[in-house]
């Protein structure tokens, strides 16, 4: 061992994923599955359909947002990616006392964090062409608190989970270097 590399002490809590990572991951999975069901099922789930009072928060959101309100093929896009990452997620839940499950947490959280950060500027780039008729009618409180604050939570919590894990994928993944050096 060199005399600058102490050796880093991991606990067995190290290479598992920490509760409330595994609480989030399982709210996200299940918000992420009726957000994608809300979107892909189109006509059937929107305003009039037949399924649209399983979802009353959506039918409101849609009047802010119209990309929940319409058949969008960014918004479809993006809830296939919401059901891929279900099963990601799922995934790294099963195995969240595992170092696999910590490392595809990590992945699928920046997925997650990304694929928001995404939609936001897909819609500041068109110009706010999906939102702007909540600011048109004079609805600013609405716009913020219903189009732009929710979505944050998408922004902030994946945010922190990364950071979390990041650190902790930093610190197992230098404790290995420092004991394959002294090896």
């Amino acid at each position: 061992m060199t005399a600058t590399a102490s050796p880093l002490v991991l606990s067995a809590r190290d290479l598992r994923m920490p509760v409330w990572v595994i609480v989030w991951l399982s709210i996200s999975a299940f918000i992420q599955t009726y957000d994608a069901c809300y979107v892909l099922l189109g006509s059937l789930s929107h305003v009039g359909g037949p399924l649209a009072g399983f979802w009353p928060g959506h039918v409101f959101y849609a009047t802010f947002d119209h990309r929940y309100g319409t058949v969008d093929s960014f918004g479809s896009a993006q809830s296939w990616a919401n059901l891929l990452e279900v099963i990601f997620i799922v995934w790294a839940l099963v195995h969240a006392k595992k170092w696999s499950g910590v490392v595809v947490a990590l992945i699928v959280t920046v997925a997650t964090f990304w694929k928001t950060v995404l939609y936001f500027l897909v819609e500041i780039s068109s110009g706010l062409e999906m939102t702007r008729q909540s600011l048109e009618r004079g609805d600013l409180v609405g716009f913020l608190m219903v189009a732009v604050l929710p979505n944050l939570f998408w922004i902030v919590f994946p945010l922190a989970v990364v950071l979390t894990l990041g650190r902790q994928v930093y610190r197992v993944g230098r404790s290995a270097a420092v004991q394959l050096e002294s090896a």
